[in-house]
């Protein structure tokens, strides 16, 4: 009898791009890489804390914020990039399946890059709405813009979901 995912597995396998299911290999791979991911991060952050410790005694608490701020964006944008480079590099995102499943798993992955693409184009407008509402300068073409922003993305990720399906081939 088969254990039911936990939320948990759900969204790990959510950010590692892993569609299929989880084996216990892709497990090992995937917190392999997770630990090493978390230290990097971590490390980095650390180097960042301390060099802005000096940045706020000689230039005071602005320019150690605003350097926080960047090294923070600069560590995740490395750490994600490791964790999408490891994951193609161990085959995790590859979505295994057998010849005659092919047509359903390139329409489930049509529908859900267009789900991506509808979400984005949702969440685009809402913050969109709420940082320039208060200002004065939204206007309604940014509606149409969204939903074509989002298309747009839903198309782009549709077309990556369906470069990762790899047909499984028979050894009887």
């Amino acid at each position: 009898m088969k254990a039911k995912e936990t939320r948990f597995e759900k969204y790990m396998k959510f950010w590692y791009g892993i569609s299929g299911p989880l084996d216990e290999q892709k497990r090992q791979v995937m917190n392999r890489i997770g630990n090493r991911a978390f230290f990097i991060f971590f490390l980095g952050m650390d180097a960042a804390f301390l060099i802005s410790l000096v940045l706020i005694s000689f230039y005071g608490a602005n320019v150690a914020y605003i350097f926080l701020s960047g090294s923070f964006f600069v560590m995740l944008m490395i750490v994600s990039f490791y964790v999408i480079f490891q994951s193609k590099k161990f085959k995790l995102t590859d979505n295994e399946i057998e010849k005659n499943e092919v047509s359903n798993a390139k329409k489930s992955a049509w529908i859900r890059g267009m789900m991506s693409g509808l979400f984005f184009g949702i969440m685009m407008l809402i913050l969109n709405f709420l940082t320039s509402y208060g200002d004065g300068s939204w206007t309604w073409i940014e509606i149409p813009s969204s939903i074509i922003g989002g298309l747009f993305f839903g198309i782009v990720m549709s077309l990556v979901w369906v470069h990762r399906i790899k047909v499984v081939k028979d050894e009887d």
